[in-house]
């Protein structure tokens, strides 16, 4: 009887020792980090323009959020959040299908930083068009 107890005993710890197992690996699964296919390195020679920030050359890391509808703009070490940008799908030029990663800038007065239109990740037919504020048309008058 003593070991028919024992043995019983053994198999209920057992059996919460692979329950708990089976839950911690559960739970920590979606605590990893997005993959590295989310995000890119992007250098600029002169200061550009994401919606709300105007961003001076450097090296900035574009990050796309899972649900593919903001584009967060960091520091190269991805410790400063300069800009979460609202963003739409937009397909990939066929010029440049064969590029990794790159970003669409749209032309603007001489004197003002280009804007940032685009962003393609590497491998993606589809990027990410940046979404600007209308420029109000309403004028006051005094």
């Amino acid at each position: 009887m003593f070991n028919s107890i024992r043995v019983s005993r053994l198999i209920e710890v057992a059996a919460v020792t692979v329950v708990g197992a089976v839950l911690f690996l559960g739970v920590s699964s979606p605590l990893k980090a997005e993959p590295m296919e989310n995000e890119a390195l992007v250098t600029f020679d002169r200061p550009v323009e994401v919606p709300g920030k105007v961003l001076p050359p450097g090296n900035y890391m574009f990050k796309s959020l899972g649900n593919n509808e903001l584009v967060q703009v960091f520091s190269a070490d991805g410790k400063q959040l300069f800009a979460t940008v609202v963003v739409i799908p937009e397909d990939r030029p066929a010029a440049d299908a064969n590029i990794d990663c790159f970003v669409q800038l749209n032309k603007t007065r001489a004197d003002a930083p280009q804007e940032v239109e685009g962003f393609f990740l590497p491998g993606r037919l589809t990027g990410f068009q940046f979404v600007y504020p209308v420029a109000s048309t309403h004028r006051h008058r005094g």
